[in-house]
């Protein structure tokens, strides 16, 4: 049962929250018209808000093309951080399923038939309830852990990858989901290093040739870590060697490699971490 005074209120919970957003949506409304491009947008937000909500996630929002989901609150969702990961993945094949049923009925424009998303998931205590005026407010998370999970959703960019997780997700979803560990930054806002991770598939369903690419990206950056720069990146070649066999280039390894040629030439201080601050969302 909701208590609805305590929604008024505003409360603390542990949730997950979720963002998404899709690339380069500005260049796809301004080639549409605009009763296609609501067509378009209806369609793609229909299709993952049912995703959401058959995962037990709350919409909290849209923000244009953008969807802000919360797992966890106000209804108690048990093994959230994993219902949201579940959640993710089947959007992103759902998407691909849109794509492919577009092209083949040729709709909207090439770039619209090639739309992709990026999600950021994040695992963590908010403030959540409803939060607006006397006369006009909507239930919504606020706090560290969502601007995290926007961080994220932003960085998904930067790596080339769908979904991006923070730590405290992915430990949370080990034993079911593959992820791989991309890189140890600060985001612009935080202090404190973040680990990312991309989340891919199920355990299950992992294809073979990307668990293999994970697995050598890992080692790579594992390398990078330790300052052994030349070793991590004939590893990192390796790993998008392998990849390129069946899913084209891999972004966050060539990224990477290119951050090791640039540490060769200027290496880090003696007291490095190994923490790439971010200067851009």
């Amino acid at each position: 049962m909701i208590d609805l005074a305590a929604l008024k209120r505003g409360s603390e919970k542990t949730i997950t929250a979720f963002f998404s957003d899709v690339a380069g949506f500005s260049t796809i409304s301004e080639q549409l018209k605009s009763q296609d491009l609501a067509a378009l947008l209806n369609e793609y937000l229909s299709a993952m808000t049912i995703i959401l909500k058959e995962h037990d996630g709350v919409l909290d929002k849209y923000i244009g093309d953008a969807i802000v989901g919360i797992f966890n609150a106000p209804v108690d969702v048990s093994e959230h951080p994993l219902k949201a990961g579940k959640a993710s993945i089947e959007m992103v094949r759902k998407l691909k399923d849109l794509r492919q049923y577009w092209i083949k009925n040729d709709l909207y424009t090439q770039e619209a038939r090639e739309m992709d998303a990026r999600i950021g998931l994040n695992t963590g205590p908010a403030k959540v309830g409803f939060m607006g005026t006397d006369a006009l407010a909507s239930y919504t998370m606020m706090g560290d852990t969502v601007n995290l999970a926007a961080r994220l959703e932003a960085a998904g960019k930067d790596y080339g990858v769908n979904i991006l997780i923070s730590e405290s997700t992915k430990a949370l979803v080990d034993q079911e989901l593959f992820t791989r560990e991309l890189d140890l930054v600060r985001v612009k806002g935080k202090n404190e290093p973040v680990r990312l991770y991309e989340l891919i598939a199920s355990h299950s369903d992992i294809d073979p040739i990307l668990k293999e690419s994970a697995e050598a990206y890992e080692k790579g950056f594992e390398l990078y870590l330790k300052k052994n720069f030349s070793k991590a990146i004939a590893k990192l070649n390796e790993a998008v060697k392998i990849k390129s066999q069946k899913f084209g280039k891999d972004k966050a390894a060539l990224m990477l490699i290119e951050r090791c040629e640039e540490y060769k030439q200027t290496p880090p201080e003696k007291n490095w971490d190994g923490v790439f601050t971010r200067t851009h969302k």
